[in-house]
């Protein structure tokens, strides 16, 4: 609320002198107005004034002439002046009175535009007084509420000032709470470590008295380990026979590849004789054509000439009998020549297939040594790369295909490393029974172990299963390639055998050993 008014007395701050500034304005122009009307009003009473006095004159001369009228013939230059001046009078009689007309009529107007701007005059005067009533109140109104805001910033300061000492307060008390339960856990834990301490001794006794029960079921349990890693090297040896058929595959369709790549060139020269063939059967068309043109121009010539030597024959005159025998006797004009015969042969399609025929006979000839040579030299490097042991790429292959068969690659790779790293720790520890009676007294719980290692090699089953079922084997690129040395081999399996879970178990279960060891000592 005190927003609001303050804001309402700012625009009426704004807002009064713009409005009393337009007053004063409109006043002034009244004024002036007033002023003109009324000079105006003035210069017409004065103008009223003189046709007034104009007229009393006129009348006074009109009845001075009156008595003269009898006596006409004897006055006539006064008459006559009288007469002028009559006419003149009874001339500006009517003349005088229109601006009396227009005088009254402005008069009238400007008195009714003095009653209309004093009425206004008025209006503005009462407004202003209203206007100022309320510039007073509104004063009134600010006063008070800068008091009240006053008021209410001096009550918000003793709040803060009182809300500072509480925090104060409050902050010491926590304090001192939080000192009393840091004192107290300090007091717990170490309680507890002496608890831990005790009950970490009364474990390891029990163990040494489990230790004999244990020895003797630990020859079953491995028994069964046994089992299970036989079963799992035999699917193993029955994944490395799937894949060594599927690199046979694999190699089989490289070879029907290279096959149809050669076929796919031997193709594209067929192709490119081809249109060379149709390119030459095109210019052969073009000059058949020509030489048709030739032809029938020349041939139409040679009528023109026959024609014409037998109208000329035709039209010689008829010799007498004396000549005609003399004439018959004279040998006749040679015949004309023949047309000329063009050098196209008379069956062009028959020469092009013949030609073409050739061609293609030869080319075929040369296609064949080539693939021949082609195929030889690819069966040559195939068998030195397959003697060297150099890894034989696939043919034809997308990349998204070759991306997705890498990553099923390093992904079972991953899991038969894992699995045979698993089966590796299980015949270490099976070679060794000496060193793993004293691990296994040593341990916390033997048979959360034995269960633990279950479960693993029971998921690395589950997964190899789904991996067969789900995705045909595909064979690794490493399938082919020479065998390295084994320190080199030995790297991957070395890099990832802290990732199998039951080597982990074992350090877990050395270290907590060791922990029981020192603690007996101690």
């Amino acid at each position: 609320s005190c927003f609001i008014g303050n804001l309402y007395v700012l625009c009426l701050s704004v807002l009064i002198p713009t409005a009393s500034s337009q007053l004063l304005k409109e006043i002034d122009m009244l004024e002036v107005q007033f002023h003109n009307e009324r000079s105006c009003r003035e210069s017409a009473e004065a103008l009223v004034l003189k046709v007034t006095k104009e007229n009393k004159v006129l009348k006074r001369r009109s009845q001075a002439l009156l008595p003269l009228i009898p006596k006409l013939p004897e006055n006539l230059s006064a008459l006559n002046f009288d007469l002028e001046e009559e006419c003149s009078s009874d001339l500006s009689t009517p003349i005088e009175e229109e601006p009396d007309l227009k005088s009254h009529a402005q008069i009238r107007e400007l008195q009714s535009s003095v009653d209309q701007l004093l009425g206004e005059k008025i209006q503005l005067c009462e407004q202003i007084e209203v206007l100022k009533k309320e510039k007073e109140e509104l004063k009134d109104q600010c006063a008070l509420e800068v008091e009240e805001k006053e008021a209410i910033l001096r009550k918000l300061s003793k709040q803060s000032r009182t809300m500072n000492k509480i925090k104060r307060v409050v902050s010491q008390l926590v304090t001192e709470e939080f000192t009393e339960m840091s004192q107290k856990l300090e007091m717990e834990q170490g309680l507890r470590h002496h608890a831990e301490l005790f009950a970490h001794q009364v474990l390891v006794k029990q163990r040494h008295s489990q230790c004999q029960s244990l020895a003797l079921e630990q020859n079953t349990e491995m028994d069964t380990q046994l089992q299970q890693a036989l079963e799992q090297v035999v699917q193993i040896s029955k994944a490395l026979e799937e894949i060594r058929l599927h690199h046979q595959q694999q190699r089989s369709q490289s070879q029907s590849a290279t096959e149809e790549f050669n076929a796919l060139a031997e193709l594209q020269v067929v192709r490119a004789h081809l249109e060379n063939s149709e390119k030459e059967r095109v210019k052969m068309e073009y000059q058949l054509k020509d030489s048709q043109k030739t032809l029938a121009v020349l041939q139409e010539e040679a009528v023109k000439q026959l024609q014409d030597g037998i109208r000329i024959v035709n039209e010689a005159p008829t010799p007498e009998f004396g000549q005609s025998n003399e004439e018959n006797t004279i040998p006749s004009p040679p015949a004309p020549p023949p047309p000329v015969l063009s050098t196209v042969p008379t069956d062009p399609l028959n020469a092009l297939r013949n030609r073409k025929k050739a061609g293609s006979s030869t080319t075929d000839s040369k296609n064949l040594v080539l693939s021949m040579d082609m195929k030889a030299r690819a069966v040559d490097e195939m068998m030195e790369r397959i003697k060297r042991g150099i890894v034989l790429k696939p043919a034809l292959k997308t990349p998204q295909s070759t991306s997705e068969e890498d990553s099923w690659k390093d992904q079972s790779t991953e899991k038969r490393k894992s699995a045979l790293l698993e089966l590796q720790g299980m015949l270490d520890s099976i070679k060794r029974p000496s060193h793993k009676r004293v691990m296994s007294r040593k341990r916390i719980s033997h048979n959360v172990g034995e269960a633990e290692l279950q479960l693993v090699l029971q998921r690395r089953r589950q997964a190899i299963g789904d991996d067969k079922g789900s995705r045909p084997p595909t064979a690794p690129k490493t399938q082919d390639s020479p065998p390295k040395d084994p320190a080199i081999t030995s790297s991957p399996w070395t890099a990832e055998s802290g990732n199998a879970p039951v080597l982990r178990r074992l350090k877990q279960n050395q270290e907590s050993a060791s922990e029981a060891i020192m603690w007996e000592d101690s």
